[in-house]
């Protein structure tokens, strides 16, 4: 290679005078438009590589964009969703204040009819097993209860308090094992202990053989023993179990009270009701 360009070192000095002068002539001769022939040369060869990389640069700006355009869809969809959330539970809220809203007017109209004085309470808690039937209410000795104090709805009676502390309070359903309740058959007049049976139901004892029950007949508290204002509705017979021997024939009550869902009830004052006899 070096003894090639020794012998041709005067060729190649002359071919670089020659380009030489043609770039310099090329830099200051310009073409119709105005631009010089060196300039326009460059940027016919520069052209080529300054498309593809406006092509890349297009490219990575499309995708940063995409991706920005997603990133900001999926942060909306997140708070929409959040917001969505939201607005059910305050919907759901809502309707459980219009419910009891409703519950609390059912309880003042039927105030109102009996001439009862009483208290709402709310159900926060119940007995763990089947053969305990009892309530937690949200009222207590603060609220002004105390023990025996009768336990209705409007649908009929629930049971009576047991036990008192000072914001709550144990309330005995009448399906409870140790619930005694004296009722009366309303058609009849004919009178009996109702015992509950803890399965949701309770039982007629002491319910004389010569009496006149049927099943469909009304049972109502009896006023007797001082605990249960008389006249609260507890339930209907769904069977009679008369018995060929013995002094006295059985009945089966299903209460009217919705014993197993209650969510509000309402505490009599005995006194009060006692006046209703």
């Amino acid at each position: 290679m070096r003894d090639f360009l020794m012998r041709h070192r005067e060729w190649l000095l002359l071919m670089i005078l020659v380009l030489s002068s043609l770039l310099i002539i090329s830099r200051q001769v310009q073409d119709p438009t105005g631009i010089s022939y060196f300039r326009r040369s460059v940027i016919t060869v520069a052209s080529p590589f300054q498309n593809g990389l406006s092509a890349v640069i297009g490219g990575v700006r499309s995708i940063w964009g995409d991706y920005l355009f997603f990133f900001g869809t999926r942060a909306e969809n997140t708070k929409l969703r959040e917001e969505a959330s939201q607005l059910r539970s305050e919907v759901q809220k809502l309707r459980e204040e219009l419910y009891r809203v409703g519950r609390l007017e059912e309880f003042s109209a039927y105030r109102f009819e009996t001439g009862f004085t009483g208290m709402a309470a709310q159900v926060i808690g119940e007995s763990p097993d089947s053969w305990t039937r009892t309530i937690v209410v949200n009222r207590g000795t603060q609220e002004g209860l105390k023990r025996s104090l009768p336990v209705v709805t409007p649908d009929g009676l629930v049971g009576s308090v047991i036990e008192t502390s000072d914001h709550s309070s144990i309330v005995r359903l009448i399906v409870d094992r140790s619930s005694r309740v004296p009722v009366l058959v309303s058609r009849s007049r004919a009178r009996a202990i109702l015992e509950g049976e803890s399965s949701g139901t309770c039982q007629l004892k002491y319910l004389d053989r010569t009496e006149d029950v049927q099943q469909g007949d009304i049972v109502i508290t009896s006023g007797l023993a001082g605990i249960y204002p008389r006249g609260i509705e507890v339930g209907t017979i769904t069977q009679v179990l008369a018995r060929n021997h013995g002094l006295y024939q059985y009945a089966k009550v299903l209460p009217k009270a919705p014993i197993n869902r209650l969510e509000d009830v309402l505490i009599i004052r005995t006194e009060q009701g006692l006046e209703k006899e």
